[in-house]
């Protein structure tokens, strides 16, 4: 495949039809891990044997062999025929000795190709079929075309009130006469309007995928003799160009009892430790009395000497309109920026009230203001949580992960002229543009752990332009110290609301395994919050959510070859917090959005399945892990994650058109799940990401 997944490099990427026989129907296209660079102007397609065909972005046409599984290159340079083969639409083979190429007129060109094994045989033209010619016409108007073999097939993608169809056109060259004179056959039925890529390994099966505009990535499969029946309908994720492939002229199964190992990676000879489920006590958490933070200047310098107010936020509450934000403490900023508030042992009673609804956790936000020499007034806030020492052991758990998610320094910005006016609040079709909802489309998980862009726009790509440049001056290395006359917060309004599934879990089950994913009872999560001043949205820090969700969700026992994201359903506030500052004389308007409480929407599902992440699982993940983070699960056993927090999920929701991470705190209700079948040809090896499987791995994958 022509990887063109947005913000990567364009690369070929290799992956393993296991089972092309059955179109993978228990299984999935497996991604070998094996990549060449191929840029996103060149253009591919496959000539059997192993060899590769590129259509450079100059038009030249290149041969090159696939040694991948014999340690060498994905694109290993073969032969250079030049020419300038771009004023060609479509150029395909079916891997035998045959080139067709669709000129820009609508008529077919075709070209042999002598010992087309080789990637060195003459190419030369050996007809032209007019574009009058019903499947010569056809193949100009369709979405895509491949070949298996001697046959022919086009995709015609499904319209607004009508599906769309793979046909089979059989090529025979005569003498005289069209080669397509045996017409067409419909082998597929019920083509979505999102499918706009099509590929065969051979006779009898049939991939699909969705492509731009649509980027749904998700492949599916087809096989049988006559009229195909979908076989699997995600079969594989993450398809983002064209694919082409190495086409068989018959397909088999492998047998259940082989495990795959792809390209030239031995499987480890080393025997790694059994993976022992923990059955003791979970650690006593760190005490999570404490609220805490740093502020520094736009520079990285710390901002020393500024006065630090923290309110209590009550992260359930779900009425619109005013609301009250009880103080919680004043302090100053030391003189490297932090900053520290203990939680007081006389909470008011709406904080009292609004801790033990969530769990025991006490969420707050502290805001900081200054100025610099130039008069330009500075804003900074941090989203924090504490927990009273009696607090359950789960939720005092996580706001000790909260803090550890949270250690870098919030920065000050500057409060702008804009920030006088309200901002109208965008509408779902502005929403609908910004980076963070474009990449939600996506079918994979690109972003992992991965830090998110610093700021964000929540109605188009990622902003660009310095947010300290102020009417022309760059203020960032400016002194800055305490405002005058401060500024006091004047009124705190809960303006909109929307329930968003958000990412909680993951679970992963290669050969021979199941994977079981548990999110129950109760909210156990910490979810980034988000700040909007001026134009740009950046994160400034988390909540932590632990009230009941009366509910038991997740997946059990899916796979082999599955790994899926699990997601519930949150609601999420915007609040918009006017501030009077210069002794009342200025007026500003700033906005934050976070989540609140487990709700379905009305006819919706209490959970549902996330982004495909079996891009993590393999042998070529696990043969690059670290060796100490490996063990492997006994044949008809099981292991599970139930103590220490869980990896990072930096996408885990798009809300409000903006993007927000998460992470969950595992303990008997919310855990990860493998279980081993009966096969003892081979191991059942997993590993975790960040620690061994016993330790605090976040998660782990399976090979």
């Amino acid at each position: 495949m022509h990887d063109l997944t947005t913000g990567s490099t364009p690369v070929l990427r290799k992956y393993v039809d296991w089972d092309p026989l059955t179109g993978n129907a228990s299984g999935s296209l497996l991604d070998s891990g094996v990549t060449a660079e191929l840029d996103a102007h060149s253009r591919f397609f496959t000539g059997g044997k192993g060899v590769i065909y590129v259509i450079t972005s100059a038009g030249e046409l290149k041969t090159y062999k696939d040694n991948a599984a014999t340690g060498g290159s994905l694109l290993t340079p073969v032969h250079d025929y030049g020419g300038n083969w771009n004023g060609y639409g479509e150029v395909w083979s079916g891997g035998g000795n045959r080139i067709f190429a669709l000129q820009s007129d609508g008529a077919l060109d075709v070209y042999s190709v002598d010992n087309p094994a080789s990637g060195t045989g003459v190419i030369k033209k050996i007809r032209t079929i007019s574009a009058t010619d019903p499947a010569v016409a056809a193949i100009g108007q369709a979405d895509d075309v491949w070949s298996a073999g001697a046959t022919v097939y086009t995709l015609n993608r499904g319209i607004a009130d009508k599906h769309g169809t793979v046909k089979a056109w059989p090529y025979a060259e005569t003498a005289t006469g069209s080669p397509f004179s045996a017409g067409s056959t419909t082998v597929v039925n019920g083509i979505g309007t999102k499918t706009t890529r099509g590929w065969s390994p051979g006779p009898g099966t049939v991939y699909t995928a969705g492509d731009t505009p649509d980027y749904t990535g998700v492949a599916s499969s087809y096989t049988g003799a006559g009229t195909m029946t979908l076989a699997n309908a995600e079969v594989g994720a993450g398809f983002y160009g064209d694919v082409h492939a190495d086409v068989a002229s018959c397909l088999a199964s492998p047998s259940e009892d082989v495990k795959p190992v792809l390209g030239a990676d031995a499987p480890d000879a080393e025997t790694p430790p059994e993976a022992v489920n923990d059955e003791s006590p979970d650690p006593a958490p760190q005490d999570p009395t404490e609220f805490s933070g740093k502020f520094i200047l736009g520079d990285g310098r710390p901002a020393a000497g500024l006065p630090v107010k923290l309110e209590a936020v009550d992260v359930l509450n779900d009425a619109l309109g005013e609301e009250q934000s009880p103080a919680l403490g004043e302090t100053v900023t030391a003189a490297d920026g932090t900053w520290k508030i203990h939680l007081p042992e006389n909470l008011p009673e709406s904080v009292k009230t609004a801790a033990a609804a969530n769990g025991g956790a006490v969420n707050a936000k502290a805001t900081v203001f200054g100025k610099t020499e130039s008069d330009v007034p500075l804003i900074g806030t941090r989203h924090v949580t504490a927990a009273p020492a009696g607090a359950p052991a789960t939720i005092r758990a996580l706001v000790t992960d909260a803090a550890e998610d949270m250690e870098a320094p919030e920065k000050l910005f500057p409060l702008t002229d804009d920030m006088k006016e309200e901002q109208p609040e965008p509408t779902e079709a502005q929403y609908s543009q910004s980076w963070a909802s474009k990449s939600e489309n996506m079918s994979v998980d690109t972003l992992g752990d991965k830090p998110l862009p610093e700021y964000q726009s929540d109605t188009g790509g990622l902003p660009t332009g310095d947010p300290y440049v102020v009417n022309g001056t760059d203020i960032k290395t400016m002194a800055v110290g305490p405002m005058d006359g401060g500024c006091d917060r004047v009124g705190s309004k809960i303006y909109a609301k929307k329930i968003y599934y958000t990412v909680v879990a993951e679970g992963h089950a290669y050969w021979d395994t199941k994977a079981t994913v548990d999110y129950d009872s109760k909210l156990s999560s910490n979810v980034e919050t988000a700040m909007k001043v001026g134009g740009k949205w950046q994160i400034d820090g988390s909540v932590t959510l632990g009230s009941a969700m009366s509910a038991t969700t997740g997946y059990t026992n899916r796979g082999p070859y599955f790994a899926k994201q699990w997601k519930v359903p949150l609601e999420y506030k915007k609040r918009k917090t006017t501030y009077k500052c210069n002794y009342g004389r200025d007026t500003y308007h700033t906005y934050t959005m976070m989540a609140g409480r487990y709700k379905v929407p009305s006819g919706g599902a209490v959970g549902k399945y996330g982004k495909n992440v079996s891009s993590k699982d393999g042998a070529y993940n696990y043969g690059r892990s670290p060796k100490r983070h490996r063990a492997y699960v006994q044949p008809q056993s099981y292991f599970q994650i139930n103590k220490n927090r869980s990896a990072k999920w930096s996408a885990s929701v798009t809300a409000f058109g903006v993007k927000l991470g998460a992470s969950t705190q595992y303990d008997r209700e919310h855990k990860q799940r493998i279980t081993a079948g009966k096969r003892k040809t081979s191991r059942h090896d997993i590993w975790g990401k960040n620690d061994k499987v016993s330790g605090k791995p976040g998660v782990f994958y399976s090979y």
